[in-house]
């Protein structure tokens, strides 16, 4: 107790220790919240890659079978030969036209920004 029976306060040095004590307590908690953010986070991305992966190689295969169906469509018409030949033609031609369009839209995304006028 100081004079006077009131409480004596704290040092400017007992103050400071403090502050840094409370300053690393929270960075530590402040970390270890992100770092359980992100592997909840992280476990989460790893499923969801995981089932788009599967997605695709779904939609391949039906693609696929969708593919052979039509030559087996137009092999009674045209025979099998010219039938593959025709679905192999126009698959490609596709593929052509969406990877020009894909082209084109990387280029445009990665245009220098002097360039963005329009």
């Amino acid at each position: 107790m100081a004079i006077g029976g009131e409480p004596q306060q704290p040092g400017v040095t007992t103050l400071v220790a403090r502050t840094v004590e409370d300053a690393k307590r929270w960075s530590q908690a402040e970390l270890a919240y992100y770092k359980a953010l992100a592997g909840d986070r992280g476990g989460d991305a790893g499923v969801g890659i995981a089932f788009g992966v599967a997605a695709l190689a779904l939609v391949q295969a039906a693609l696929i079978a969708a593919l052979v169906g039509i030559v087996l469509t137009l092999a009674p018409a045209i025979g099998p030969g010219w039938a593959t030949l025709v679905v192999v033609l126009a698959t490609l031609a596709l593929a052509g036209l969406l990877g020009w369009l894909a082209l084109g839209k990387i280029r445009r995304a990665t245009r220098p920004v002097s360039d963005m006028t329009s």
